[in-house]
């Protein structure tokens, strides 16, 4: 473990650590390339979760004690609590898709297990647990400076879901927004991983499921967005009645302080 003491030093390395967890997940396919195993496999996806998993472990044990690494990154939680939670509050879109929309009938396992299981939790390892918790937690920004870069990066790899400028930017927009509020959650629930992974493997199982229109994009349509600000707005009412009646506010920390 490394001590660094300096505020500086400390947010260079988050962004450090940022860059490369990114760099490594953007190029891990060469892993199951070279043990000749198919990278959308169930075993070639698990491979390469596993991989991530053990590199953002390693990125933040250079500067937090092993012994505090899962309470860190979130990740000793109560994982019920967590996905109770998510449930409650992603119960409107399957409803509302339910009755709406029609399953898909194309759906396979691998697609559930890659799609929303594995992309929902390391998503959240990731952009929420290393690249804001170390801005946040460990380097002591603000909220709005640790969880702006997350949120760019998340935003800017959905731009491929636009076939041209308005809907690249609807995408981008969404996801951009999403990371904030998954960052939010992650700090109002006293850093449980499990409920804003719960929370985002849960919305992405449903856009899966179901077909209806704007499910193949993460911007969505009409129905599924509606669907989502209704799912949005309860886990936001479910947050702050849980501080109410333990007598705490919301935002009870620095937002713009760098």
């Amino acid at each position: 473990m490394i001590r660094l003491t300096s505020k500086a030093a400390r947010i260079l390395y988050s962004i450090l650590a940022s860059v490369i967890i990114i760099l490594f997940w953007r190029n891990i396919g060469f892993v199951t390339a070279l043990f000749d195993v198919p990278g959308d496999s169930i075993l070639g996806l698990s491979i390469k979760a596993l991989l991530l998993t053990l590199v953002a472990l390693i990125l933040t044990t250079v500067v937090i004690k092993p012994k505090e690494l899962f309470s860190f990154l979130g990740l000793s939680g109560n994982i019920l609590k967590g996905f109770g939670i998510a449930l409650l509050c992603v119960l409107p879109p399957y409803l509302m898709f339910s009755f709406f929309g029609n399953i898909n009938t194309e759906l396979t396992c691998s697609v559930i297990y890659d799609r929303a299981i594995l992309t929902g939790f390391k998503e959240e390892l990731v952009f929420r647990a290393l690249m804001f918790g170390l801005l946040f937690r460990y380097a002591k920004t603000g909220f709005f400076w640790a969880a702006i870069l997350p949120a760019l990066y998340f935003g800017s790899v959905h731009l491929y879901q636009g076939h041209d400028v308005l809907s690249a930017l609807a995408a981008f927009g969404v996801t951009f927004i999403g990371a904030l509020y998954f960052s939010w959650i992650y700090v109002e629930w006293n850093f449980n991983l499990w409920i804003p992974a719960g929370l985002h493997i849960l919305m992405n199982g449903a856009w899966f499921v179901f077909t209806m229109e704007g499910t193949e994009v993460a911007a969505g349509g009409v129905i599924s967005n509606i669907a989502r600000m209704i799912s949005i707005a309860l886990a936001v009412v479910i947050t702050v009645y849980y501080h109410k009646k333990k007598g705490e506010k919301v935002f009870d920390y620095p937002i713009l302080k760098f």
